[in-house]
């Protein structure tokens, strides 16, 4: 039974079929190792833009708020902490520490 796979294996077109895969899979520029690592970085930066994407999103919202004085004003208030010229800001911090079980 080893004879009849040795056979198989001996012969230079298979040998020669292995070696083009072991080749291609493992020594190659283009590599399947490296199609892998290549694909992992793809799905990275395809999060990344979905993110960001996301983030700009926000922004233009926020921008499109503004436009609107009350909403204008709101903002400075929250945000960048400003006042009318006769007002006092109190500022309260809060400590949510979740609590992990």
């Amino acid at each position: 039974m080893n004879r009849k796979y040795l056979k198989y294996l001996t012969n230079r077109f298979v040998i020669a079929i292995i070696v083009f895969i072991a080749w291609t899979g493992f020594f190659d520029d283009n590599s399947l190792l490296y199609q892998h690592k290549l694909n992992k970085q793809i799905k990275e930066l395809e999060k990344k833009k979905a993110f960001y994407t996301e983030a700009i999103k926000k922004q233009k919202q926020i921008l499109k708020d503004l436009d609107n004085d009350k909403k204008l004003e709101k903002y400075a208030r929250e945000k960048l902490l400003m006042k009318q010229p006769e007002e006092d800001i109190y500022i309260i911090e809060t400590n949510n520490k979740k609590i992990k079980k």
